[in-house]
């Protein structure tokens, strides 16, 4: 058999394949804990009684090979709690009451001399203002929390004496308090050398199960203890390190008061104050909850697809400086900036979908600009796929978040160029025909070949005729391709990611004890989010040089920032002098307004439009983050160019990108304390 020779990759292709991989496997390894809590469960009030859950707790007990039961026996330490919301106006209070007794007669649950409360402040977590006097516990939602004292740290209470707690809202002044949202509640003992023995140091999550719980109207007994179990469905040991690896950060938190109402369902108190983001589209929000129903309610699971779009962003900008510049060091020159640039890997570990509606935009421009460079070469589906592809994208990008609709207007404004340029191919493949078939008219044209298989080539008037009916079908499909997949894609996506949406919109734009809302008004308040819509926990706006994702408290804490490397700005303003040097170079040379003219042109529109719609748009710092990722195309375009000259100007541009490619490298190791979210002590946090 005759050996096929395989075209070996280039060294810029292998090592952008490694530097792909690093990056995938860095950022999902870097992403976040896997262990999240189980379902949310709702103290709500009921009537004028106090809302209540009794659990019983018991000694971990471990089958034995021979038969039986060993017994472990433990004694109270801590009760760690995650809550998931406070249903009240902001600057409300919300108490949790917890008492434990031997039995679960009143008497016993209610001493007063066995009884922690816990009040928290249902506010914000960045708008609380420091040195604020408060007994108040921070409502940190979503993060385990440790808010009932240290009642149970300083006194012997073991399992066995004291099996039962009861977690209780209070009555404030008469009324029963606020509907209060709680994802989880564990229970954690110190294991005993025996009953009755001493303490071994080692602590332990205690079983619990729910004993009894409030009864909502039309709800059975067992209806009640099977939806109150959510409370204890996800037992493990908390941990209350300060750092985003295990905690989320204030725009995280929103997004998780959201999926919790869309786990919820079309469960609601009356009178509740609903809280979520209202910025981001249903499909991003939808691509987060499934992330979430794969890994767990965690820290990965919410940030699970946010990485995964950057990373393909990664890849997708690869092949788009391999394209516009012709060039695979073109490509591995934007892979590297962008990789080391921070915000590729800070933005990837924020739970929210900011690096989503990025990926599907800079998707959709990607394969717009292969339907510009190269056209149709049939009027088939395979080739009409990258303008359908683009056209999902956009659409996708638009259902992220509603502000992409103007950079995805800019996208049909290239498609537009694009099919402009097949038209004047036509004109070019046309007078070509018609001069061919006047030639045979007037007797001096060659004499026709006989092809392959016998068939005589076409006639020129045969070739007229095909030409003008490959392009009528090219210049049909084209549009057709593009504008049916970015409309019709547009309304689909925007009503079926409703649906796993419906009720969070309708809880926050609506009354859902009696919604009047229709599923295209709620569709509309949801796209229009990208403009009037409000994350309540962001504090920082796109132009801030840091923007904080997570600042941790106490001894030990991390601050988790994205802080954008300042020598890859530096690589993105070198970019757009180069786009300005080519535009001047192309008018001065009188090369017209062609190919190359477009290949800079677009990426420095880019930029324009980027920043313009982050002056007004909502979701503004995914549009600063658009505007770099343009900016470094033309970076990877200026390297290509400049080290393929010749004589000294190749030598200093060489010189120049191995002393920035060092640099770079120096830069991110220098933010990567802030970047990876490394707990370090505050004393240092203070001065740095």
């Amino acid at each position: 058999m005759k050996k096929t020779d395989r075209k070996k990759p280039s060294f810029f292709m292998s090592a952008f394949f490694v530097l792909a991989l690093i990056f995938l496997a860095f950022g999902l390894g870097t992403l976040g804990s896997v262990q999240g809590v189980g379902k949310p469960y709702e103290m709500m009030k009921s009537g004028n009684d106090e809302f209540s859950v009794v659990f019983r707790l018991e000694n971990p007990k471990k089958e034995l090979k021979a038969g039986g039961t060993e017994t472990t026996y433990m004694r109270y330490r801590k009760v760690y709690l995650n809550l998931g919301g406070i249903y009240a106006e902001e600057d409300a209070t919300a108490t949790l009451r917890l008492n434990w007794g031997t039995s679960t007669s009143s008497s016993s649950l209610s001493s007063s001399s066995r009884e922690m409360n816990a009040k928290f402040e249902n506010v914000l977590p960045e708008k609380v203002e420091d040195g604020k006097e408060s007994t108040a516990v921070k409502a940190d939602f979503g993060n385990w929390i440790e808010p009932f004292g240290s009642k149970l740290t300083t006194t012997e209470y073991a399992v066995s004496t004291y099996p039962y707690f009861k977690l209780t809202i209070p009555k404030k002044d008469g009324q029963p308090s606020v509907n209060v949202l709680i994802n989880e509640i564990v229970f954690v003992g110190e294991v005993l050398t025996g009953s009755g023995g001493e303490g071994t140091g080692e602590y332990r999550v205690i079983p619990a199960s729910v004993y009894s719980a409030t009864l909502l109207s039309n709800e059975s007994t067992a209806q009640a203890k099977a939806r109150a179990s959510a409370l204890v469905d996800c037992q493990y040991m908390p941990t209350l390190a300060q750092s985003s690896f295990f905690r989320y950060g204030g725009e995280e938190i929103a997004m998780t008061m959201t999926l919790a109402q869309m786990r919820l369902g079309n469960t609601f108190g009356t009178g509740n104050v609903y809280y979520g983001d209202t910025v981001y589209n249903s499909f991003g929000t939808s691509l987060l909850a499934f992330g979430t129903l794969i890994f767990g309610s965690s820290p990965f699971g919410l940030r699970f697809f946010p990485m995964l779009a950057s990373f393909g962003i990664l890849v997708i900008g690869f092949f788009f400086a391999k394209k516009l510049f012709g060039s695979e060091k073109a490509g591995f020159a934007f892979a590297l900036v962008y990789a080391l640039c921070n915000f590729s890997f800070g933005f990837g570990h924020l739970g929210t979908p900011l690096m989503i509606g990025v990926f599907f935009l800079f998707a959709s421009l990607y394969c717009c600009w292969l339907f510009y460079a190269n056209g149709l070469a049939r009027a088939g589906a395979k080739d009409a796929a990258p303008l359908a592809v683009s056209g999902l994208c956009g659409a996708a990008a638009v259902c992220v978040n509603g502000a992409m609709i103007i950079p995805v207007a800019g996208v049909a404004g290239l498609f537009v160029l694009g099919l402009m340029r097949q038209l004047k191919e036509r004109r070019v493949a046309l007078d070509l025909a018609i001069e061919e078939a006047e030639a045979e008219e007037a007797g001096t044209a060659p004499v026709a070949q006989v092809a392959e298989g016998g068939e005589a080539e076409p006639t020129g008037k045969e070739k007229v005729a095909r030409v003008l009916s490959d392009y009528r079908r090219k210049n049909t499909v084209a549009p057709a391709a593009f504008f049916t997949s970015l409309i019709i894609g547009g309304l689909l996506f925007s009503l079926l990611f409703l649906l796993p949406v419906y009720y969070v919109a309708i809880k926050l734009y609506d009354n859902p004890a009696s919604p009047t809302s229709n599923i295209f008004y709620l569709a509309a308040k949801l796209f229009a989010g990208g403009f009037t819509g409000a994350n309540v926990f962001a504090s920082d706006s796109a132009w801030s040089v840091v923007h904080y994702l997570f600042r941790g408290t106490g001894e030990w804490y991390a601050i988790t920032a994205v802080v954008t490397n300042g020598v890859a700005a530096l690589f993105g303003l070198a970019g757009i002098a180069y786009a300005v040097y080519r535009i001047v170079t192309l008018v001065k040379n009188k090369e017209g307004f062609g190919a190359a003219f477009v290949t800079v042109v677009t990426p420095l529109a880019g930029i324009v439009v980027s920043l313009l719609v982050a002056i007004f748009a909502k979701g503004a710092v995914a549009f600063t983050v658009l505007a770099y990722l343009f900016a470094f195309l033309l970076a990877a375009g200026a390297v290509k160019y400049f080290t393929e000259q010749e004589g000294k100007i190749a030598k200093t541009a060489k010189i120049v990108c191995v002393t920035g490619v060092v640099m770079l490298a120096i830069g991110f190791a220098i933010f990567a304390v802030f970047t990876f979210s490394l707990p370090l002590p505050a004393s240092f946090m203070a001065r740095f």
